[in-house]
């Protein structure tokens, strides 16, 4: 008879001493070490992953709210070529695809490591769903997991990143993968067994397990096959405990604890967390990367939920000063009168004459005419970010000089992809304003113009170069990606490239009409877009708060395409599709979802509260709606951003 089947819950197949606490462990034959007490930084490390505070890689203390965690797959039960393995694949430099000719380190991850981990998607979609059907259509918070898990991996196939952050992404996606196999097997296994009290001697090896304090929770997990660590001070040992055989203590010794870096440059990942192991930890662990990047660790996350049972009781709950509004940022009262300020000099309410941007369309052209432009009626009781996310397309074409058209134009091409990447999970801290947009785009060739010091310049003179002046505000948009571009962001005998087309700088002096109508129509896209989401980010906040997943779900249907927002490498399309559909049968499921978006907001209009449906939408039906959709949008963005938003224009043919 194996020594397990004679033991119990509060026996020891195995124990070991780690300072002032034994640890014992009635099913398993070894006892890993307990990082728990010490404060620790919960940051992500060279391998993407968050060290031996990763409940996802190291057993944690037991946790009644992330309780799928003692179900997490141990890497060394699932070793290649299992299909499990792709759960602990780490990118390599090898399977980095970068973009050719581009300026800035960014690319894609290789096709055959996507497909991996799509093959990890297809498993725990099959089971959700199928462990759904017998749940009379309802939607539980796992069925999100899995849309972000489909949106991760759509990301890292289709959005250039740099390896810095491409490494956390696939982690991001490996998590979500873990998170959602743990959970099946936690109400399919683990959950009804300790419901039931009917027990197994058996113990699933293959799961993470945990450590408790708890007796109770002790005797339960044993009783489930649960691998549990029972961890007591030496007072608390009986007399009569049964031990099978002393054990030194396992440490992780191949977990990675160093730091990120880029050649010779330590370039660590931001700390999004500090303290001791238990609850808070494990919720920032689970986190995904764009939601903590300018997280500030110093600021305590509210929770009703209660915490590891080795918490520390505290004698008053921490929360943040004020309210945080649901784009990250306290609301704040603003009561001032708007003024207009000295960027909007050119009117924004009508694009300029120019043979480079594609025609408007005529409901948004009337929206933006008819709009009650009065700054009274502006109100900002959020401290909304008022920069423009994108360089607004009139601004690109703002340049007389054929020289600095060409700067322009080039510039954006070559750092579009590393913006695009980068432009939801690590933005800067405010979009930029536009003159801003003018230093950055005007800063292509300010070094390739100049060369030695002009004469009459003293040399010695204190003051930023242009150079200096071009990083400076490269730093301001990039961050430290600004030092990784090799030289130049492009050379005037070089080539730029705009959806997977080489374009020749030389051209852009006298750019082809087609191809820059084609890239501000996908500025005109992309602006219209963003804003929308930031709009939407505010009038229907509490929606954001209750249902992120499906409120973004709900946003990205109204556009076509797998990416979400951002269509950068996809063909450029050759019709006007989606909301923008010439055909009533091809209009109306995009019409109905942005429909359906905007009627969430305070003061919509009648018309669109009234579902829209197949039978009754008729062309004059089909034009009230777009009409009355256009001008509450135009209307409402003026009322709380206090200028006109970029909007969507007619695809260049």
């Amino acid at each position: 008879m194996h020594p397990a089947a004679w033991l119990q819950s509060y026996d020891a197949l195995a124990v070991a001493i780690q300072d002032n606490l034994v640890i014992t462990m009635p099913n398993m034959t070894f006892v890993p070490k307990f990082h728990h007490f010490e404060e620790e930084n919960v940051q992500a490390r060279a391998d993407g992953r968050f060290g031996v505070v990763d409940c996802f890689q190291w057993p944690q203390a037991y946790d009644n709210v992330f309780c799928n965690s003692i179900c997490i797959p141990r890497k060394e039960a699932y070793p290649f070529p299992h299909p499990l393995h792709w759960a602990w694949y780490t990118p390599e430099q090898k399977d980095f695809k970068t973009i050719p000719g581009n300026s800035f380190p960014v690319g894609t991850l290789a096709s055959d490591k996507v497909e991996g981990l799509e093959s990890l998607l297809k498993l725990v979609d099959k089971r959700v769903q199928d462990w759904r059907a017998n749940r009379q259509g309802k939607k539980d918070v796992i069925v999100n997991r899995v849309v972000s898990l489909r949106h991760g991996i759509s990301w890292l196939k289709k959005h250039p990143l740099t390896f810095h952050d491409l490494l956390i992404f696939v982690t991001d996606a490996q998590h979500l993968f873990l998170e959602i196999h743990s959970f099946m097997d936690w109400v399919l296994i683990a959950q009804p067994r300790i419901s039931s009290g009917v027990g197994t001697v058996i113990v699933n090896s293959e799961w993470m397990g945990a450590f408790t304090h708890e007796s109770d929770m002790c005797n339960k997990l044993h009783m489930a096959g649960v691998p549990v660590w029972y961890v007591r001070t030496m007072a608390y040992i009986p007399a009569n405990m049964k031990v099978h055989k002393p054990v030194l203590i396992t440490h992780p010794d191949d977990i990675v604890i160093s730091m990120y870096t880029e050649g010779n440059r330590i370039r660590p990942y931001d700390i999004i967390h500090r303290g001791e192991g238990g609850h808070q930890c494990q919720l920032h662990v689970r986190r995904l990367y764009g939601g903590t990047t300018f997280r500030n660790p110093d600021i305590a996350v509210p929770s009703s939920a209660p915490s590891s049972s080795f918490a520390t009781p505290s004698s008053s709950a921490l929360a943040p000063s004020s309210q945080t509004s649901a784009a990250g940022r306290a609301p704040k009262q603003n009561h001032k009168k708007y003024r207009q300020q000295p960027w909007e000099s050119r009117d924004k309410w009508k694009d300029p004459e120019s043979p480079y941007l594609p025609p408007s369309l005529l409901h948004w052209d009337d929206a933006l005419k008819t709009c009650n432009k009065d700054p009274s009626r502006v109100h900002m009781p959020y401290a909304i970010d008022r920069g423009y996310r994108f360089p607004e397309p009139a601004l690109l074409l703002g340049p007389k000089l054929p020289e600095r058209l060409q700067g322009y134009i080039a510039t954006w091409l070559a750092c579009r992809p590393l913006w695009i990447g980068r432009v939801d999970h690590d933005p800067p801290r405010n979009d930029p304003l536009p003159q801003l947009w003018r230093d950055f785009l005007g800063s292509g060739l300010t070094t390739q113009s100049q060369g030695a010091a002009p004469k009459g310049k003293d040399p010695k003179k204190k003051g930023p170069t242009a150079a200096e002046k071009q990083k400076a505000v490269m730093r301001d948009l990039f961050g430290d990606d600004v030092l990784e571009t090799q030289g130049d962001l492009f050379a005037r005998e070089g080539s730029v490239e705009f959806r997977g087309e080489q374009v020749s700088v030389a051209s852009l002096a006298n750019p082809p009409r087609c191809l820059t109508q084609r890239i501000t129509w996908e500025l005109f896209k992309l602006g219209f877009c963003y804003e929308l989401r930031d709009l939407d980010r505010y009038l229907a906040h509490k929606r954001w708060a209750d249902d992120p997943i499906g409120r973004k779900q709900l946003l990205h249907s109204i556009f076509l395409g797998e990416a979400g927002l951002v269509m950068w490498s996809e063909q450029f399309p050759e019709d006007n599709y989606g909301m923008w559909n010439n055909t009533l049968i091809g209009l109306l499921p995009y019409l109905e979802k942005f429909h359906e978006l905007i009627c969430a907001w305070d003061d919509a209009p009648p018309l669109l509260v009234v579902p829209l449906t197949p039978d009754s939408f008729t062309d004059t039906k089909c034009w009230e709606v777009m009409h009355t959709v256009t001008a509450f949008y135009v209307q409402t963005f003026f009322r709380h951003f206090g200028r006109p938003p970029i909007v969507p224009h007619s695809i260049p043919l």
